[in-house]
């Protein structure tokens, strides 16, 4: 068919099925744009207000000497929660589905570690649960992100130079998998179904410039992306208006505007984006229908689509709409949660009425009411309560003041009964709240804070849920995207850091995944610590336990660096040579007595040994170590340790096993597995995909090479799970 030479966009242009996306597109518009308003925007604003502590409604009802307090007990329930729910970042777990796929899974939640860090996943964090525990529910977007742009570099060392030397290079400053927090205002969906699985139909509204549409989406079709930049920019209401309204008026009120002054909190604000002088602002909508495997960008007052046939594939192998929310209370039958300030806007209302009216008496009291009788000839601008006034009447008995009673006690308790009901509907008990008192034992305590963690264990457990799909999303857009092997760097569990391998094939299979919160509210950091203590004294006796990592699993709870503890090089050498080492060590490179003090073994020296031998040693002949009652032979241990012995004439072919690697001494490189290249020289690597801060890629591996027999043997070996 051909196309129109105007410049004005008709769907029927380009064709029938860019008619049939209009008809849709626009129903499902529609139909989501009355719902947000009707439904979704009134207790969004609502919500907002009471966790601000906004005055500006009560203003408007009530006359200018009376008070206007609103106390922030909800914005202060909000934020003794926020810091114990997101006290530690959350704990990946990936398992295969089969043998071969598990023994890649430590090099996925390895990945995992990393990409959490290279997206500032804590700040989102904290946006994302605030918005959860204030509007109840709360969404993140998941997305590949690629930032590269060709600028100008300056070259000239010295800047102070009058003549500086640039050079136009293109750079990447991002590309990998990102997540962002999305506003509550800016999302619409099809409210009908209320699981997220099922839902037909999103909406992520967005208000951008000419400049910003042209980056964020290049694959825009030019001819259609021409059309929407000639066409008028649409509806550019700021919808969450309230924001700026409660940033307005707080000043005003404060200083005791009158009510005239305020503006309708329906419109406020709606002239955000209408200053055309200045700069000109698009109504945008991206447009995702899951079942239709269906993605669309659509633009303008016309709401023309930028790509072909108006709409593509969804990118990403998930095939999914990209949103993931979680609730803060859940309530069946729908989409949307509910947050603290709903919950506790019955209480909170009538604590500001108490206390305001509490203020209001106190106010009539030393601003006193006056009878006077019309026939004494009073001037009423006499009648103002001030130090030595007088009043000058032909009637003495023409002026007699109100007298009002003084406050009740009752009114005082009335406000702390309030603060307790409040405290008990959110779950957050007084010593979180920092008003507890009296001599409660630690164990009282205790048990109060676990009351509350019980309030919000399913909050946490929702979070959970929301991390387990964003680390799902992750994972299977690296699958799809990655394209080249790189070195990442990750802090171990015993505060160390590592640099492993990530290889494109350790992406490949079929995996589930788990995200576990452990929020602090309960003293569950305490807990956890003493559980690994526990678990220590039953587990340190066991042959097939290694001691080292053993003790390196539970320092690392406290934050500690096992390197940070554990004895020097020369310390250890003063122990003696490796064959006397050898000697106090047990099957499976158990220490006779683990190393450790009585105290942590649980146990005491050997009934008959001299004080300060070690364990295994007895009249200075090395004993066999007990295993569950049997003991190794001494003649066999001899055999052993000789096969140990020093290297020199007839050297053994396993002494080799006795002897340390000193990389300091010989300058070498530590053995590795025959076949992987070794490392460019320093500041020699790259890092194209812009997904290493710090660490150096391996770029020397071909990019269609499978994983070696040895990386999957490797992979296998350093697998815990």
């Amino acid at each position: 068919m051909p196309q129109s030479s105007t410049n004005s966009y008709n769907a029927s242009d380009f064709g029938p099925k860019e008619v049939e996306f209009q008809s849709t597109f626009r129903l499902h518009l529609d139909d989501a744009r009355e719902y947000f308003l009707s439904v979704t925007k009134p207790r969004l604003d609502r919500s907002y207000k009471l966790y601000i502590s906004y005055t500006g409604d009560r203003q408007r009802e009530i006359q200018k000497w009376q008070a206007n307090i609103f106390v922030p007990y909800i914005m202060s329930v909000v934020e003794t929660m926020m810091p114990r729910i997101i006290d530690a970042r959350p704990e990946f777990t990936v398992r295969g589905r089969t043998e071969a796929d598990q023994a890649k899974s430590e090099k996925q939640q390895q990945l995992a570690d990393y990409l959490w860090e290279l997206a500032k996943m804590d700040k989102t964090t904290e946006d994302f649960v605030r918005s959860a525990l204030v509007y109840g529910t709360s969404f993140l977007q998941v997305s590949w992100k690629k930032d590269v742009r060709t600028l100008e570099f300056l070259k000239t060392k010295d800047s102070t130079k009058k003549k500086l030397v640039w050079k136009e290079e293109e750079r990447t400053f991002y590309d990998a998998p990102y997540c962002e927090w999305v506003d509550n205002y800016a999302l619409w969906y099809d409210w009908h179904n209320t699981n997220r699985e099922s839902k037909q139909y999103w909406f992520k509204r967005l208000v951008l410039t000419e400049d910003e549409i042209k980056r964020r989406y290049p694959g825009a079709d030019k001819k259609r992306l021409e059309l929407a930049l000639k066409t008028p920019g649409g509806d550019l209401t700021d919808y969450a208006a309230v924001r700026q309204q409660v940033k307005t008026t707080h000043t005003s009120i404060v200083k005791g505007a009158g009510a005239s002054s305020f503006q309708s909190s329906s419109g406020y604000g709606s002239e955000k984006y209408l200053n055309t002088n200045v700069l000109k602002m698009y109504e945008v909508f991206e447009y995702y229908r899951p079942f239709k495997d269906s993605y669309a960008v659509v633009v303008g007052a016309s709401y023309v689509p930028l790509f072909k046939n108006a709409q593509m594939p969804i990118p990403f192998d998930f095939k999914e709409a990209p949103f993931i929310e979680t609730t803060y209370l859940k309530i069946p039958g729908e989409f949307e949660g509910m947050g603290l300030p709903l919950i506790l806007e019955n209480p909170q209302v009538m604590l500001n009425l108490v206390k305001n009216q509490r203020l209001d008496a106190a106010t009539l009291n030393i601003h006193k009411m006056w009878i006077v009788n019309p026939l004494a000839n009073i001037n009423k601008n006499e009648l103002v309560t001030r130090p030595f006034g007088i009043i000058y009447s032909i009637d003495p008995n023409g002026v007699k003041e109100v007298q009002f009673s003084d406050i009740k006690a009752s009114a005082y308790k009335e406000e702390e009964m309030l603060k307790s009901d409040m405290r008990y509907s959110s779950g957050v008990d007084d010593f979180s709240m920092g008003v507890g008192g009296g001599s409660s034992s630690a164990t009282e305590v205790r048990h109060l804070r676990e009351s509350t963690l019980e309030r919000v264990r399913l909050f946490v457990n929702h979070l959970g849920d929301a991390y387990s799909d964003v680390l799902r999303y992750w994972m299977d857009m690296s699958r799809q995207m990655f394209s080249k092997e790189m070195t990442i760097r990750i802090i171990g569990e015993d505060g160390r850091e590592m640099f492993p391998l990530i290889e494109r094939d350790d992406l490949m299979g079929l995996f589930d995944y788990r995200a576990t919160v452990i929020p602090s509210i309960a003293g569950q950091i305490d807990i956890k610590k003493k559980q690994d203590m526990d678990l220590f004294q039953l587990l340190i006796n066991l042959p097939f336990i290694d001691p080292r990592k053993l003790t390196a699993k539970v320092v690392s709870d406290w934050s500690w660096s096992l390197d940070s503890v554990a004895k020097a090089a020369d310390e250890q050498g003063a122990m003696g040579t490796p064959e006397e080492q050898a000697a106090m060590m047990g099957a499976e490179g158990q220490p006779g007595a683990g190393g450790m003090p009585p105290e942590m073994m649980g146990g005491g020296m050997p009934p008959g040994m001299p004080p300060g031998m070690p364990p295994g040693m007895q009249g200075g002949v090395p004993q066999g170590p007990n295993i569950q009652g049997r003991s190794i032979p001494t003649d066999v241990l001899r055999g052993a340790l000789s096969m140990l012995r020093k290297p020199g004439e007839d050297m053994s072919q396993f002494a080799q096993a006795s002897m340390p690697i000193n990389l300091l001494q010989t300058g070498g490189v530590p053995p590795t597995v025959r076949g992987v290249p070794k490392s460019k020289p320093a500041g020699k690597t790259t890092n194209p995909r812009g997904m290493n801060r710090g660490g150096k890629v391996n770029t020397t591996v071909p990019i269609n090479k499978k994983t070696s027999t040895e990386s999957n043997l490797l992979n296998r070996a350093f697998n815990i799970q």
